[in-house]
Parts: structure tokens; sequence; C-alpha cells
């Protein structure tokens, strides 16, 4: 026979909750508690909480239903049914009766009982790393400061030739072990006191027994000049201060790999991108081919025709007059 719940709301301590002596030596069974408390805990579909045993509730002389209040009070709460103030409450008084009351019992009853649950879980196949072969020497070799010449031949000079940092990088803009690197996103120049930067960082952060790092540029060999301090004007070129590497945007600085993830070297990546004296980013061969991607997708779907090159191709309001020469080419990028 099942007992009969009826709500008392004197009782707040047992939240209202009263019950006949004919129902106290009524355990449910163990398999029924494991169903509840997964349907319940676990948010699982509302069917799965069928059970035959859930007691009555009368709230004002109004019975509940027994055992798809909890399935009803479920989908409400997920969105897959209607409900209406004064239904919401008493499910929601329902549930917390009977979830306290399964507690009870399991303490007065099994004090030692342990209910185990479990969901199916899916992980990801860990990389494959097998066809990755490390270099004999993984870390970053040391850079001249000055390049060498013949004993015979004098260090020669040369002009700014601001033009080796404009515009984009069309060689060595690709990831060669397409794993993850540094890449340059303006024109700029680096001096040997960045590249040891570079250098000292990135070998002592990274682990040589999983990683390797190849430098993607040139040692320093564009000479700059400078005139003494206070020295007047005149009297030819001045001597050689320092040598430098001329950086172009999309120029892939240097290249690290192994048997490791981005996340593993992202963090001394970041910190050697934000030193240098031109905008950089770390990323991935992953990241790099998802960007180009996105690019083409929005020339794709740009409905607008008066792009930047359709309007300096047709010199739309006379634009030649005033643009610069770089512009006609590359249509206000790499400014």
């Amino acid at each position: 026979m099942d007992p009969e719940w009826k709500v008392d709301c004197s009782d707040d301590e047992n939240y209202g909750l009263t019950y006949s002596s004919m129902c106290q030596q009524w355990v449910p069974s163990p398999a029924a508690v494991v169903q509840l408390f997964e349907s319940y805990t676990g948010e699982k579909d509302c069917k799965l909480l069928t059970l035959d045993w859930v007691p009555v509730l009368e709230v004002d002389g109004k019975p509940l239903a027994q055992s798809n209040a909890i399935a009803r009070y479920l989908a409400r709460q997920h969105g897959l049914a209607g409900q209406n103030d004064w239904e919401q409450s008493q499910a929601d008084m329902y549930v917390d009766c009977i979830y306290d009351l399964i507690g009870g019992f399991l303490r007065q009853w099994c004090p030692r009982m342990v209910i185990q649950t479990a969901g199916m879980k899916s992980y990801t196949p860990p990389i494959d790393y097998s066809g990755i072969e490390l270099p004999e020497k993984p870390k970053l070799t040391y850079m001249d400061k000055v390049p060498t010449y013949a004993s015979n031949l004098k260090p020669p000079k040369m002009a700014k030739r601001l033009t080796l940092m404009r515009g984009p990088e069309l060689i060595h803009n690709e990831f060669i072990h397409k794993q993850y690197g540094i890449v340059a996103l303006c024109g700029g120049r680096l001096n040997s006191g960045h590249i040891e930067m570079i250098r000292m960082t990135i070998n002592r952060k990274m682990d040589a027994t999983k990683m390797f790092a190849v430098w993607r540029i040139d040692p320093p060999w564009q000479p700059l000049t400078r005139k003494g301090q206070g020295k007047r004007m005149g009297g030819g070129k001045g001597a050689i201060d320092h040598y430098v590497t001329p950086i172009k945007a999309g120029r892939v600085i240097v290249e690290v790999g192994g048997k490791c993830e981005f996340v593993q070297v992202f963090s001394f990546l970041n910190e050697v991108a934000h030193i240098l004296p031109f905008k950089a980013k770390a990323t991935s061969y992953d990241l790099m081919e998802a960007e180009k991607m996105k690019e083409k997708e929005l020339a794709a779907s740009n409905v607008n025709p008066y792009t930047p090159e359709y309007v300096i191709k047709n010199n739309m309001g006379g634009c030649h007059d005033w643009i610069s020469p770089y512009d006609k080419k590359w249509f206000f990028k790499y400014v």
C-alpha cells in the first residue's frame, strides 16, 4: 500500500511534510534511488523519471501527480513545457521534499552507502608526434653583431633604403615546419640587441627535450651610420654605428616546433612578440590558415562594389593626384 503524504504549512523545518505510521518501515529500492538522483541532478531527459513508488502530495486538498511531477518540473526548467506560477511553486516544493526525504532515508538505513554516478565523456585523441624529429641542436644559434668582410675590403656604407621595410613579405611568410612562431605585423628593423633578446628568452624558457627553434631571419647586415654628438654639419657621411636586419609585414621571425602544443609555447613567444620594436604576434599554422580563409570569405561576401582597389584603379575623385605611389600598388595596406 502506498503511503499518503500531506502538507502541514505550520511545520517549516520539514518543509510542511508529515507522513503516517504505516510508511515508517518502507524504504525505496537502491535502483530507484539511483534513477531518481541521475534524473534530477544530471539534468537528463525528463522521461527517465517514471517511478511508481513516488507518493502522492496534497496541497490545500489539490493532489499533485505522482511520478510525472518532477518530470514536468525538469521539462519546464529547460523550456520544454508551459507553466504558471502556482504549478511552478508546487513543483518546487514537491522536488525539495522528495530530495530531502530520500537523503534522510539513505542516511538512516544505509549510513555507509555510496552512490556512484557516471556519465558519458568524450576525450579527443592525443596528437600524433611520430613524424616529428628533433634536430641535433634544438636551440637558437648565436648571430654575429657585425658581418664578416674580407681583410682587404673596407665595410661599405649605404643609404637608408626604407623600401626594404615597406610592403608585404613575399617569400618568408609561411611556416616551414607548420607549427608555431612569431610573425611581424608591420615593417621595422631588428638590431643585435633585439636578436639576442629573442635568442636568450626562447632558449631559456623552452623545453629542449621536446621542442626546437629555428631562425627565419638573416643576421644584421644593413649598416646604419651616425655622426658624433655635437659635430657640425658637413664632412661627409658618418661612420658605421651598427648593423640591422630590415623586416617587412608578414615576415616569420622565428619558428618553434616539436612534440608540443600551442598553449605550451604561447607564453614565451607572446612575451618576445611584445618586446620587439614593431608590432608582432605569436601564432600557429592553423591560426594563419584560418585567418586566410576568413579574409577570403569576407572578400567574397562583400556587397559594396566600391572597394579601395576599385576606387584607386578607376581614379575616382581624382585620387591619383594626392595618394601615395605605394597606395596605388597596395591599396591603402601596409601603411
